[in-house]
Formats: C-alpha cells, structure tokens, sequence
C-alpha cells in the first residue's frame, strides 16, 4: 500500500463526472492483431508494478480518510472497441488504466491520479516497443525503452511529496496576471454541451524549419498563435486578455526525472494589451522569456509544495467526500485563471517502432472551452483541438495565423472528444 500524496489533487477533484482522465491514441500501419496485443499488454504491465494498482480508502490512527494504492495482480483489460472502460470499476479490473484497440488503433486511458503525460509517454514507449518486435520485427532494437526484467530504479518509485521540503528556494518575482477572458462566458458563439476534437496535422520538418529560426518552441509557438487569434477575435474587450495555460512537467525542477506519479503544472502565459500591436518576432521573444522565469526550478518547486501545503490543509476535513465537496468551486476558479490550454509532452520518442507509426495524438477530459494538446511522431505534429464552440470561429482564426508563417495544417478528423470515465470511487 502507499498513501497518495502528490496526486491528492486530482483524487480529491474528480468524480464520475469529472473524469480527469486522458487518451493516448497511435496509428499504425496495419491492422492490430489483438492475441499479439494482449501479449505486449501483458509484457508491459510486468514493466511498470507501481501502475498495476487499484485506488482505497483507508483511515488512520483518528479514522481520519485517505486515499492509498493497492497492487492490483488483475490483468490490464483491452477493450476490441473504441468505447473505453471504466476506470476503477469492475469494467477495467479496477485498475486506474484500461487500453482500447479498433482497426489499426489502439489507445491508452488513464486516470491522472495515476499519473501525466509523461509517466504515460514511457509506459507507451515498452508496449509499443513490445507490439512492435511480435508485430513487426522480432529483433527490433529496445535503445531508449524500459522493458520487463530491467531493475526498476529507486527514483520511479519516489513521490516527490514524500520527500523532505527544501530549504532557501528563492524563486524568481513574476508580474502580476491580468484578467483573462473566460471563453466559457465570453465565447463570440454559442457553446455545446459536449466538446468536440478536431485533429489538426502539421508537417514536422515544416514546423521546425520555422522553429529553428525564431525564439520559440513548438508548444510556446501555437499558444501566442492561438492567444494572438482570440484577440483579434476579441478584439472590443479592452480589459480582459488571452492568458494560456501551459502544462509544463514538474520532475527536473524537484529533482526527480524519473519519478513515476502525476507531476504536471502550468504556467500562465498572457498577451497583454500592449503586446497585442508588437511585432510577431516580438511576442515571441516575450513569450519565450515568460516560460524561462516561470519554469525556473525554484518558482516550480514552490508553486509543487504550495499546492502540497494547500492539500494538507484540505486534509484537515477527516472524510473524502468532503474534501470533494470543498474542491467544487476549484472549477470556476480555473477557468477564471485562463483561457485556455496547451499540452505539448514533446517528441514521444518511440525509437525503433516509430516506423510504424502514422499518427499519434491525445484527448483529454476538460471543463475548458477549449484545450489544446500537442503530440508529435511519424513526422507530424498532431494538434488535438478539443472545443465546445458551435462554430470553426476560432479555429479558422488560428489557421489564418498559420498561413502568415507559412505553415499549412490539414484537418485529419473531427469527431465527439471521447475519453474514459470513472467509478464513483469517493462513494
């Protein structure tokens, strides 16, 4: 067993409606067969005993609630859909993972509790590695993966929440934020109740030829195109501005790179009023500078142990549910903070079995007007634009903005954003 402690925040925030769950979605070049599929699952699952668990509820010496992690031996559970289990019921073996396969797709769904993106990228990377060398190529090279039977560092297992707060973190001053625009109340159009994602391509090569000659990143790059395609839409609202909110990984500010449990946060990226008329070359250098002071180490260790010191108070409710109760107003504090998201992990890095990739993309449980998450493989960046807005306005805004730069996105897909759902586990 192991009490939850940096991903308290999403135990104590979801429920069966707000999922807080994610899906990693590739493409191979053929159609999956499922007996090998089951054999690489179950390969991966030996790889990785700190994911193989379910979620309890257990009480301490005051019979004071909390959440902890059990091995779960259950096997990993393959869906032969594209509909997802559900998490941490009977459906999924309780597990916090499920994965899905469809033609020549297959996907994995996670609960965040469990871990983020980049906990998910490595436990991608072994069974695609797995599928791959029965699939495909019986010698394929294993270089940059973790497979069944390697000694399992210390450093995976370690939650950083557990460790010894540091001392003399001096992190740096960062201006005050502006008010942001809230496009789930000031959307020029009308919303849907249930989002939609638009899987956007870019050329890899295309994109990082104009990258390489600009001071930006891929990720920091669509979100001043994006923030800069809302003002423009936006443009009669003279105090509230775009403000993104970038996912960034916590782990190499705390130390801990390769530490397993969910350890995302965010910055927040405005484009002030007086930005808004500065040269492109301009906003990108600003943009730039604000991800650099923000993701310095100290301001993120600090912002990872206020949120800790945050859970610990929230702890002082002695039962789950109400803590869960007193989460409720996080949402519209949230959205009042931002406008909206940006995910990029980076490259997924596959090695050998990126051959046989054709697209890789992400979707994601929000409450956001619109959220962005950024993948890259096979030589493509997949943008999963995920909106709940009755029109293309703003996504036609942002390809205007790419034409300019000459970059040329295609729209490969749209359909109802679909991701799992889980138990209602506070019960």
């Amino acid at each position: 067993m192991r009490l939850i402690d940096a991903e308290r925040f999403y135990t104590y925030w979801a429920d069966s409606q707000h999922s807080w769950t994610a899906r990693l979605i590739i493409s191979l070049c053929d159609e999956i067969d499922r007996d090998m599929l089951q054999e690489a699952v179950a390969a991966t699952k030996q790889r990785y005993p700190y994911y193989s668990v379910k979620l309890r509820k257990t009480t301490d010496e005051k019979g004071w609630e909390r959440y902890a992690l059990d091995e779960n031996p259950l096997p990993w559970v393959v869906m032969p859909s594209q509909q997802p289990a559900r998490l941490l019921s009977p459906e999924s073996n309780h597990h916090l993972l499920a994965f899905c396969c469809w033609d020549n797709c297959i996907a994995l769904d996670f609960f965040h509790a469990l871990t983020d993106g980049t906990g998910a990228y490595n436990l991608l990377r072994t069974f695609l590695y797995e599928y791959c060398r029965r699939r495909y190529d019986s010698g394929l090279s294993r270089e940059g993966v973790r497979v069944a039977g390697d000694v399992i560092s210390p450093e995976e297992l370690t939650d950083p929440g557990s460790m010894p707060r540091p001392e003399n973190m001096n992190p740096l001053p960062v201006p005050p934020q502006p008010l942001s625009i809230n496009l789930n109340k000031e959307s020029v159009v009308p919303l849907n109740n249930t989002p939609e994602t638009v899987c956007i391509e870019i050329d890899e090569q295309q994109m990082m030829k104009y990258i390489s000659g600009e001071d930006t990143s891929p990720a920091t790059l669509v979100s001043l195109l994006v923030a800069r395609a809302i003002a423009r839409l936006h443009g009669d609202n003279t105090e509230a501005v775009p403000v993104v909110t970038l996912a960034i990984n916590q782990r190499p500010a705390l130390g801990k790179p390769l530490a397993s449990p969910s350890l995302a946060s965010a910055l927040r990226l405005p484009l002030n009023g007086d930005m808004q008329d500065l040269p492109l070359d301009m906003q990108q250098t600003i943009f730039r500078g604000m991800v650099i002071l923000q993701s310095n180490a100290d301001n993120v260790a600090n912002g990872f142990w206020q949120l800790r010191d945050g859970m610990n108070k929230l702890d002082q409710i002695p039962t789950v549910m109400g803590r869960h109760q007193a989460m409720q107003g996080t949402y519209e504090r949230s959205l009042s903070s931002g406008t909206f998201v940006v995910s990029y992990v980076g490259k997924a890095r596959f090695g050998a079995s990126e051959r046989y990739v054709t697209h890789f993309y992400t979707e994601v449980w929000t409450h956001y007007a619109l959220t962005i998450e950024m993948s890259a493989a096979g030589g493509k960046f997949c943008i999963s634009w995920m909106q709940r807005f009755s029109s293309d306005i703003y996504l036609n805004a942002l390809f205007d903005e790419m034409r300019q730069l000459g970059l040329e996105a295609t729209v490969s897909w749209r359909r109802p954003t679909l991701v799992a759902t889980i138990a209602d586990f506070h019960e």
